[in-house]
């Protein structure tokens, strides 16, 4: 089996994308303060295998053994050619507020969930890999956003921990360099994508977020990928490794 840890795997797109997996006979780990019955009855059903890690990725700690106690787990499913992916995928968008009117207990969680998390997990998994670099493909992938290069009223805390999530994946690709063996690292907006995000999206006041009825004109075209379209190109994307170490990459270019 390859393995897959993907963060966020309770709803939209991580539940997609972990669903896609299952089906195709991967083991997949899922991380998230929440389970996924639907996932475990799944994974009870088709040759894939589907284990739950609670964690909260907002917590300031705890974030090296969470990632140990996956690789331990995984260590022997590891085969030589086969793939270690983690995927960055849990985010939180609020607080939707002008920064000077934003609640600072808020603002933490969303760099934290957003960019520190990521960060920290990363950190380990590098770490925790390294001795499995030579029978191991090892990608990560950042599940980042449009918000990375554009601006929103109204989203400061969520489009600058987006641009750092950016900024991480070319750092880490500088420093794994293009060797045979080295962990590879792709930065993915998957587009707009109909999850409960975008149903908060739709029910904020436009007074604290005056691009809404942009989102609400998506919704009502049609114009919205579905999680499972969007994990479904995603996979492809990542799969296909056609890209480049450090690639900063859009679903809706491809």
């Amino acid at each position: 089996m390859d393995v897959y840890i993907i963060t966020g795997s309770s709803r939209g797109l991580g539940e997609a994308l972990a669903e896609r997996l299952l089906l195709e006979n991967n083991r997949v780990v899922g991380v998230s303060r929440t389970s996924n019955e639907r996932l475990a009855e799944l994974a009870g059903s088709v040759p894939g295998r589907f284990d739950f890690v609670p964690f909260d990725l907002g917590r300031a700690d705890g974030h090296y053994e969470c990632m140990a106690g996956i690789i331990d787990s995984v260590r022997m499913e590891t085969n030589v050619g086969g793939r270690l992916t983690l995927i960055h995928n849990a985010g939180v968008l609020g607080p939707i507020a002008q920064l000077s009117l934003a609640d600072e207990a808020e603002l933490a969680r969303n760099v934290q969930v957003n960019l520190t998390a990521p960060l920290l997990m990363t950190s380990a998994f590098l770490r925790l890999t390294e001795e499995l670099r030579e029978r191991t493909v090892r990608t990560i992938v950042n599940i980042s956003s449009g918000a990375a290069k554009k601006p929103y009223i109204g989203w400061s805390a969520y489009c600058a921990a987006k641009a750092g999530m950016d900024m991480l994946t070319r750092c880490v690709a500088a420093e794994q360099g293009e060797g045979a063996h080295a962990a590879r690292i792709v930065s993915i907006a998957p587009g707009v994508v109909d999850t409960a995000m975008q149903e908060q999206i739709r029910g904020t006041d436009e007074a604290r977020f005056p691009s809404k009825p942009r989102f609400v004109e998506l919704k009502r075209t049609g114009k919205l990928f579905s999680p499972q379209e969007a994990a479904d190109k995603l996979i492809r994307v990542v799969r296909n490794g056609d890209w480049k170490q450090g690639d900063i990459l859009d679903l809706r270019d491809l």
